[in-house]
């Protein structure tokens, strides 16, 4: 903040200084006018040079065009003449129109011929349809080279709908298109058997009998001449050069007569500008003060910053230093709006101004959720530890009238009387406090971590040598549906099993776990004897997957491999933590997506923890809601954890998510969240974890 004070001066002084250059010259200087004709010509050249791109790649596409209109409008040809057929053989055969020397020639075989003719003549482009066959009742009929070829590629390729090349038929360029026919039911009347056909048909033609439905009889044979198209895209082409020249040109004309405007109107600016600095030089020196200000004091809540009281703590001999820390304000936030985190802070500062009841102390509002207050008075240790608690207390117990939402607040503090360095005592302290989930610390000056690192080491060894030993086992705790009582599946909950037999809850080496390399291993364990376990069992299962689990590629492999080798999938369900990585969707919902589509369940575990999002439910599209513990314990007694998850569970109702509760551990909690509607209960008032199934 000092570096930003003395930013405001030294921006002051250098635009005082820009004032006077003003007043001694008259002007700004300016850029001359080979700058705005430099300018111009750097501008003139990129749209030349975008023309020659552009006209290139027109040019380019042109054989690519070719291809595209003539397979186009051969396939309409094509589907026209089917149709034409189709329609002439369906009135022979309907009404019965007998074939005769008259009638014949109405037929779609002989009038395709001179329907071409006449066709080419209507055309910009030289254009001609057949219809052949390697074995025509009549001799103009007969297919040609490559027409033969054609029709024995179709017959060695069933299914294929068309062909389509280029050629040189004519003594041109040809584009040549076929389309292959068919017998179909009405065909076999007159290339059937010989003595079903018609008498004139028996009478005049020997040959393309006993044929089959399905037979390729011949084939549509269209051409259109390269030549002719070429000529016609060629001039579309051209024409969209020469627009887009136009364009251009128009858009240099307006590009000068702009530029050329604006340099002229350089004075003008000159003028402005010497107004503004004016301004803005008044501005700063009346910002500056304001700025002495905002370097001290918190905007939000008024009361004064870190700034100062860090200068306070050298400035003075203050005696104690208190911190105080809101738990999960960053879920606060996500649940209720940052609007609502303002007011929050605002009204904790209010309280904490109203409970600073020693006469020589001050209140200070940390970055973020954290608050401070620095006492004058030497206080005893009894009394300092009097004062917290009374905070503590104050402040937990306190209903805070947040947009007609009651909230609850729980805080962590973290106190210091310890003369040196009270603001790195007191941080020490409120680590510790956190860490131990406490609700203070006082900062001791035997206070040594090194004791939690033994222990973190400890632990870490003991995961190890479980690992090696096989003593990391899974736990299972049914899942009852509220509806008939019946297990509906079992939770899969990992445990340590100590070398004396004692069985450690992942409470102790989870944390520990996730911050060494036999984390991985430790899931995968779990995950292979689950699922060896529930191999034969009639019952789903979860299984707990942490965002660490998502994030490993070789973790996620193995757990899909597994998947892929269970017999139902569709039985296994995998729970992710609300609050761990949740943050950020895309790597997560595309992973849970995954595992969707192998047919797995999703549930999003502890929701309600802290303040939760409604947003979590909707990106990742989860099956089930688990409400947390936190929610569910004094539900039977507390009206506000009941309102809480009365809406979550409304709120899955519509969105057709099943919901569990977790800690159910009385039978007054069962039935309290059986009336709210949840869907499934767990808990030890159902039974705890056991090594088998209940």
């Amino acid at each position: 903040m000092k570096n930003k004070k003395t930013e405001y001066h030294n921006h002051a002084r250098s635009v005082e200084t820009v004032l006077q250059k003003i007043r001694k010259y008259g002007h700004v200087p300016t850029m001359k006018n080979n700058r705005f004709i430099s300018l111009f010509v750097v501008v003139a050249i990129l749209a030349f040079l975008y023309n020659i791109f552009f006209a290139y790649d027109q040019l380019r596409r042109i054989h690519h065009l070719q291809l595209f209109i003539a397979k186009n409008q051969a396939e309409n040809l094509n589907a026209f003449l089917k149709a034409f057929r189709e329609s002439y053989q369906d009135t022979f055969i309907h009404k019965h129109i007998p074939f005769n020397e008259e009638t014949i020639n109405l037929l779609p075989v002989v009038t395709i011929p001179d329907i071409s003719r006449r066709f080419e003549n209507y055309l910009s482009s030289k254009a001609s349809i057949k219809t052949v066959s390697d074995n025509p009742r009549d001799p103009k009929n007969m297919a040609n080279e490559l027409e033969k070829r054609t029709i024995a590629y179709f017959r060695s390729h069933s299914g294929i709908e068309n062909y389509y090349t280029l050629v040189d038929h004519e003594n041109d360029k040809t584009f040549f298109f076929a389309a292959p026919l068919y017998i179909k039911k009405s065909c076999l009347r007159c290339h059937g058997k010989r003595e079903d056909a018609p008498a004139y048909i028996r009478e005049n033609y020997d040959k393309a009998y006993d044929y089959e439905i399905g037979d390729l009889r011949g084939i549509t044979a269209i051409y259109f001449s390269q030549k002719q198209l070429n000529a016609s895209l060629s001039a579309i082409v051209y024409q969209n050069i020469v627009v887009m020249l136009a364009i251009s040109l128009v858009f240099l004309f307006i590009f000068y007569i702009l530029t050329k405007k604006i340099y002229k109107n350089a004075a003008e600016y000159t003028q402005n500008l010497e107004r503004e600095v004016e301004n803005k030089t008044k501005a700063l020196q009346t910002k500056s003060m304001e700025l002495e200000h905002r370097l001290y004091h918190d905007p939000l809540t008024r009361l004064r910053n870190r700034n100062a009281l860090i200068q306070d703590l050298h400035s003075s001999v203050p005696k104690a230093l208190i911190l105080i820390n809101i738990d999960d304000f960053k879920q606060i936030n996500d649940f209720y709006g940052h609007s609502a985190g303002d007011k929050l802070i605002q009204g904790l500062a209010k309280l904490l101004k109203a409970e600073c009841r020693i006469d020589t102390c001050d209140l200070y509002r940390m970055p973020a959720d954290e608050f401070a207050i620095l006492i004058y008075d030497d206080l005893s240790q009894e009394r300092l530890e009097t004062f917290i608690t009374h905070l503590v207390k104050t402040i937990n117990n306190h209903d805070f009238d947040i947009d007609e939402n009651v909230v609850h607040l729980r805080i962590a503090i973290g106190a210091s009387n310890d003369g040196a360095d009270l603001l790195i005592t007191a941080d020490m302290a409120m680590k510790k406090a956190k860490a131990d989930r406490a609700d203070y610390v006082i900062y001791d000056p035997s206070m040594d971590l090194s004791e939690k690192y033994a222990e973190n080491l400890e632990w870490a060894e003991k995961i190890k040598q479980a690992l090696e030993e096989d003593r990391i086992v899974p736990y299972f705790q049914p899942i009852v549906s509220t509806g008939d009582n019946r297990v509906k599946s079992y939770e899969a909950l990992v445990r340590l099993i100590d070398e004396n037999g004692t069985v450690h809850s992942p409470f102790y080496f989870l944390d520990v776990a996730k911050q060494t390399k036999f984390y991985p291993d430790l899931t995968k364990r779990v995950i292979d004897k689950t699922f060896t376990y529930f191999k034969d069992k009639p019952y789903d299962f979860s299984i707990n997957i942490s965002y660490l689990d998502i994030m490993n590629k070789e973790t996620m492999t193995y757990i899909i491999d597994r998947i892929e080798s269970f017999s139902d999938a569709g039985r296994i369900h995998f729970e992710i933590l609300e609050s761990e990585g949740i943050e950020r969707y895309e790597e997560v919902s595309e992973c849970l997506k995954k595992l969707r589509r192998l047919g797995c369940h999703i549930s999003l575990d502890d929701f309600g923890s802290g303040y939760s999002s409604f947003e979590h439910i909707l990106k990742l599209e989860v099956d089930m809601l688990k409400i947390d513990g936190a929610l569910i314990k004094n539900i039977d007694t507390d009206i506000s954890s009941q309102i809480v998850v009365e809406t979550i569970i409304d709120f899955a109702n519509k969105l057709q998510i099943d919901t569990c509760a977790e800690f159910v551990s009385s039978k007054a909690i069962y039935d309290t969240v059986k009336d709210l509607g949840v869907t499934y209960v767990q808990g030890y008032y159902i039974s705890e974890p056991k090594p088998n199934l209940v």
